[in-house]
């Protein structure tokens, strides 16, 4: 196989191979990841189409003119696998809960497609779950149906075709099961998917559900790095991996209670601290403590004046003052020194670059 080669740029610390045509599959074409292989010794990182090119992003310069193309079947069989599940989990959505995919992006590490529903109970991901590796454990055909498109309302499709396709339309058919236009990559047989795991959902842009999944030998990586992490888990709590969700229930129980009493006791010891307030000059006082005591230290300032309080990263300020505005202060204070913060006209926080003592704070006040 080759590809003409017609410029090679360099762009912001990247190479790209230019060509008119390619037999490289575009990212995101569709939702779905390139091809990835060879362009003469060069290594494909991404393919992206631009003002009628086809941009090879490569790893080195290659030369101009023919080149010989070695696709990547491995990767290539990756996308075939998530393609394809990606159409079985969307198709199981509808059948069993008329749920609608508007959406769908494959990842080197995960998949997701985006749901027309605000939210998914467990119970039906499980069951959705089941539905779609049954139907791949049926090894059903999975078939490509060239039409034109004045014949497509003759199959039950998934989804309406795009006003914008022209000329013939590629239907993607897995058995009876789905029937969606698709120009992607898919695998032959549903067998060849092997397994798909949904991971997690989240909710995105408002009203949909975001699903996150995995397929085939992606899958298989998941559960061996679930099993390993679980099993060092279990090694650590000295407890078997049956036993390890009651034993971190257990121990989150414990430690929500304990750090319960921390506060309690650091809140009665800023009570006592407030009496070590440094007072540098007229109306300014200091202390430097640990940060768990000095959050309840503003709670007892009851002076007039300004409280500057240093957990050894950052300082924290609160005024009873007119006198001392904390937003100008750090403001002022970012100028002169650089450093991040900012706050309100009575309380306010900054972490300084490296450096920036007390003292120098105290020249900034005067």
């Amino acid at each position: 196989m080759k590809i003409r080669i017609e410029e090679v740029l360099k762009e912001k610390g990247k190479i790209f191979a230019i060509s008119s045509e390619s037999p490289f599959y575009v990212d995101y074409k569709g939702g779905q990841l390139g091809d990835r292989g060879k362009i003469g010794n060069a290594s494909v990182l991404s393919v992206m189409s631009k003002n009628g090119k086809i941009y090879h992003e490569i790893d080195r310069e290659v030369d101009l003119g023919e080149n010989d193309v070695e696709i990547d079947l491995n990767h290539q069989l990756f996308v075939r696998q998530h393609h394809t599940g990606q159409h079985i989990l969307s198709a199981v959505f509808e059948e069993l809960a008329d749920i609608s995919t508007v959406g769908f992006r494959m990842g080197f590490e995960y998949t997701t497609i985006d749901l027309n529903v605000p939210y998914i109970v467990e119970e039906l991901l499980d069951e959705v779950e089941e539905r779609v590796n049954s139907i791949i454990t049926e090894c059903v055909d999975v078939q490509e149906i060239l039409v034109e498109k004045e014949e497509v309302d003759r199959f039950p499709l998934r989804k309406k075709l795009s006003d914008k396709v022209e000329g013939m339309v590629r239907i993607i058919k897995i058995g009876e099961y789905d029937y969606s236009p698709c120009g992607g990559y898919h695998v032959k047989n549903t067998g060849q998917i092997g397994l798909l795991k949904i991971l997690k959902t989240e909710k995105v842009k408002g009203e949909l559900t975001r699903v996150y999944f995995v397929a085939g030998f992606k899958a298989m990586e998941y559960f061996r790095k679930y099993s390993k992490i679980l099993k060092n888990i279990s090694v650590s709590l000295t407890s078997s991996i049956f036993e390890v969700e009651d034993k971190v229930r257990s121990l989150l129980s414990e430690v929500k209670e304990k750090s319960s009493r921390l506060e309690n006791l650091a809140e009665k010891l800023a009570c006592y601290k407030k009496d070590d307030l440094k007072k540098l000059k007229e109306d300014v006082y200091f202390l430097q403590e640990d940060p768990e005591i000095l959050r309840y230290i503003p709670k007892y300032f009851d002076k007039e004046g300004l409280l500057v309080l240093y957990d050894g990263k950052s300082y924290s300020f609160t005024s009873n003052s007119s006198k001392y505005i904390v937003r100008n202060i750090i403001s002022d204070l970012r100028e002169r020194f650089g450093g991040k913060g900012g706050g309100g006209k009575e309380k306010g926080n900054y972490l300084p670059s490296d450096g920036v003592n007390i003292n120098m704070i105290l020249e900034v006040l005067k």
